[in-house]
């Protein structure tokens, strides 16, 4: 799970905007917020959510309840894009690629422009959320990163977030790794104007 957040000059902690080129000339402040914790039981073996069709009692298997999990919590905000996916996307797309795709989906649709984050606040103010828009264009931001991840994952010459996994854990690997791909995307934008709250 990733949440991704326009930060402005207003926000403090640990999001820090780019601040080595002027505001005018920088494209977006669209960063990751949050990044949720890997739960692995090696390099390349993920715990899995499931049923066999049958229990197990063994200790070794990588079938795990929900209740196994690790949780944890953020604040979304308006605004927000929470991306939640499989290991397919992570191993093949880079955060800040899957930043740069979900920035594009939204300068499409018009729900930033030129990284005008003070714009779209004066549209919320004036009761314009655009959530029936975001519902029906959300499903095209999963698309857009599933396809990018297919496109990686065939590549045998990029450099993908797996193969550097695969290195640090003295394993040779290079391009990309074909696997399944699920992606579910999520826009903030709030209450249609005229919802009672």
């Amino acid at each position: 799970i990733i949440v991704l957040r326009h930060i402005d000059s207003n926000i403090a902690g640990t999001l820090k905007r780019n601040t080595t080129q002027a505001r005018t000339n920088r494209h977006s402040d669209l960063r990751i917020a949050f990044v949720s914790q890997q739960q692995l039981r090696s390099f390349n073996h993920p715990y899995q959510l499931g049923w066999t069709g049958e229990e197990i009692h063994n200790e070794v298997t990588s079938f795990k309840n929900a209740a196994d999990s690790c949780t944890t919590s953020i604040h979304v905000r308006r605004g927000d894009i929470i991306v939640m996916a499989t290991d397919g996307l992570f191993d093949n797309v880079e955060l800040e690629d899957i930043a740069s795709i979900a920035l594009e989906w939204e300068e499409k649709n018009g729900f930033i422009r030129d990284g005008d984050i003070a714009a779209r606040e004066k549209r919320w103010e004036a009761g314009s959320s655009m959530t029936k828009h975001s519902a029906e264009v959300v499903n095209d931001l999963a698309a857009a990163l599933v396809k990018r991840a297919r496109d990686n994952s065939t590549n045998p010459n990029i450099e993908s977030p797996f193969a550097i996994l695969a290195k640090e854990n003295d394993i040779m690997w290079s391009g990309g790794m074909p696997d399944d791909c699920t992606v579910i995307a999520m826009h903030v934008v709030g209450a249609p104007s005229g919802t009672m709250v």
